[in-house]
């Protein structure tokens, strides 16, 4: 029995609170005080207790009876908590007892990692401290990788007083066993512990994968690290994906002229000197003219997966073509015509035609006078035109989405098409290869084409996948077409923005564009 009035009963059975209800009218308020004497109390709710107090002759559960000391160990067992559930009075009067029964309570729990003195603690009752704190585990460190940095191509402008040139230092030289790249393995983690003294196992860091060129680049084991070599000497390359590659580079120490031909090559080229009149360079990967002196009626540099770039320039005579698949960068180009993915431009264009995506000569000195010149997106000068109005024209296409939008859904159609082909033909292979050996004379020579066939069909789908990937970046990416002369556009100038253009009569400068399909001239 713990209360007995005129009003109740309140006894403990088991681990309930019971209230036996003998009259009504006592105050719901008046319980704080019952409450406060018997700290072991745990009211489960005052809805409860409400009803309790209303429902006369019965016996009602009112809430649980808490232990003197009561021991909290949480989930993860990495803490143990302990609450006095006494007066203070009693607290104060038995201080010295309570502690050493709380000790036995962890000792008989079987709380031994991280014990704290409980007689050198400040301990209130009611009043939850932690009296045992488990260590967590540490995860270990997750792999580390490094590459090779990817070199910036930036053109600089420098002056010296006399001369302006174009540099950039742009083929990297790779040496046959060079560093490309590391990766430091995940280390383990450190174990914790609970404070029932269990090892917690720690978790390993993470691992990560090396990425590279299989067919330029190797794996070697040093001093606990894997690290990426080159197997031979070349140029660096990166591949889609930013995929660390050697490719093959050639080194010519001279012109490309009468003692070396024209060159034609599955790698990289570096060009130390110029390439002469009538003479070609054509390469896979990226192609650096270094030489001072400029090209001078050259028949074509080009590379068609790569960047190109041409320190000296170029004197085309109107024949000489300058082609990249990725970036053009130059001194300067004259009476030539360029197709690229970005072309940059030190000083000026003059009678060029050019084609790319974006087109950029020095906005503060860079010179375009007369030619053609093309981009999809945006044209960037100081200079348009000159003082005698020669006619140059400045196109920024811009991007017809209806267009591209027709152009993939032929594609679509007709990669399904191809797909149905192949999946009829690869059937057919099937019934054909179950006769095995019999295959003789025409019979043989009919499926080793059928293979051919079934093979170049694949190549097509890969191709034409690809255009629609494309097509549907060009989409997400596309921005509005832009024209800008930063100092002096003069008359004869025409700019051109989508299908509407306009020949300049007067000087001026600024971007041009079209705003509510209006072009701002």
């Amino acid at each position: 029995m713990l209360v007995q009035n005129d009003y109740f009963d309140l006894y403990v059975s088991g681990n309930d609170v019971l209230l036996k209800l003998k009259k009504a009218g006592y105050q719901l308020k008046s319980f704080d005080q019952i409450t406060k004497e018997n700290p072991r109390i745990k009211i489960s709710s005052f809805p409860a207790l409400r009803k309790a107090l209303t429902d006369v002759g019965n016996e009602n559960s009112i809430g649980s009876y808490l232990p003197v000391i009561e021991l909290h160990i949480s989930q993860d067992k990495l803490t143990a908590e302990i609450t006095f559930n006494v007066t203070m009075e009693d607290f104060e009067l038995n201080r010295d007892q309570y502690i050493k029964d709380a000790e036995k309570l962890l000792d008989d729990y079987g709380v031994v990692y991280g014990r704290k003195s409980l007689s050198s603690m400040k301990l209130l009752p009611l009043s939850t401290v932690i009296v045992a704190e488990g260590k967590k585990p540490q995860k270990g460190e997750d792999a580390k990788i490094t590459y090779i940095e990817k070199p910036e191509r930036k053109p600089v402008i420098r002056e010296d007083g006399i001369a302006d040139y174009y540099e950039m230092n742009f083929v990297t030289h790779i040496k046959e066993g060079q560093w490309l790249g590391e990766k430091i393995p995940p280390t383990d983690g450190i174990p914790g512990s609970d404070v029932f003294g269990n090892t917690i196992e720690a978790q390993r860091g993470a691992d990560s994968k090396l990425t590279y060129d299989r067919k330029s680049v190797v794996e070697v084991e040093e001093q606990g690290k894997t690290v990426l070599k080159a197997m031979f000497g070349g140029a660096l390359e990166f591949l889609p994906g930013d995929i660390v590659s050697v490719g093959q580079h050639l080194i010519i120490n001279g012109d490309v002229g009468p003692e070396t031909g024209s060159i034609k090559f599955e790698g990289a080229v570096t060009v130390y000197g110029t390439v002469l009149a009538g003479y070609s360079v054509n390469a896979v990967g990226d192609i650096s003219i270094e030489g001072n002196e400029s090209v001078t009626n050259a028949k074509e540099i080009c590379s068609s997966e790569g960047d190109l770039y041409i320190k000296g320039g170029v004197f085309g005579g109107g024949t000489t073509i300058i082609e990249a698949r990725g970036d053009i960068f130059i001194k300067h180009a004259n009476n030539c015509k360029l197709f690229a993915q970005n072309i940059h431009v030190g000083f000026y264009m003059l009678g060029a035609d050019a084609v790319a995506e974006r087109i950029f000569v020095d906005k503060n000195k860079g010179k375009i006078i007369g030619g053609h010149i093309e981009a999809l997106y945006r044209i960037e000068c100081g200079y348009a035109g000159n003082q005698h109005e020669r006619m140059t024209h400045l196109h920024a296409k811009g991007v017809n989405k209806d267009l591209i939008y027709s152009e993939i859904q032929q594609m679509a159609q007709e990669l399904k098409d191809v797909q149905t082909t192949v999946s009829h033909l690869e059937q057919q292979l099937l019934k054909i290869e179950q006769l095995g050996a019999s295959l003789r004379g025409e019979q043989e020579a009919a499926y080793e084409k059928l293979k051919e066939t079934v093979q170049l069909s694949k190549d097509k789908i890969v191709e034409l996948d690809q255009e629609i990937q494309a097509g549907m970046y060009k989409i997400r990416t596309a921005v509005r077409p832009q024209i800008e002369i930063s100092k002096e556009a003069y008359p004869g100038v025409i700019i051109q923005i989508g299908d509407q253009s306009t020949s300049l009569n007067k000087e001026t400068k600024g971007v041009f564009e079209v705003v509510d399909h209006v072009l701002n001239v």
